[in-house]
């Protein structure tokens, strides 16, 4: 069984040589929390946003070079 926790997610990114395995467990990974009741899409909108705002307020160009 393979979860979706950072060791059993590192172990397979590392060591697993099935590429539609190394695969799915990648897309996984990545879309976690996108859907259904877990769905953080709102939180990172609402992150994003603030971000520009901060960004514009003190006058850089992206949020990298704050």
């Amino acid at each position: 069984m393979i979860t979706l926790d950072a060791p059993s997610f590192i172990s397979v990114m590392q060591h697993v040589c099935n590429r539609a395995l190394h695969e799915e467990v990648y897309r996984a990974y990545i879309t976690r929390a996108s859907s259904g009741y877990l769905d953080n899409t709102p939180i990172i909108n609402q992150l994003l946003k603030l971000r520009l705002e901060k960004v514009k307020l003190l006058n850089y160009n992206n949020y990298a070079e704050v």
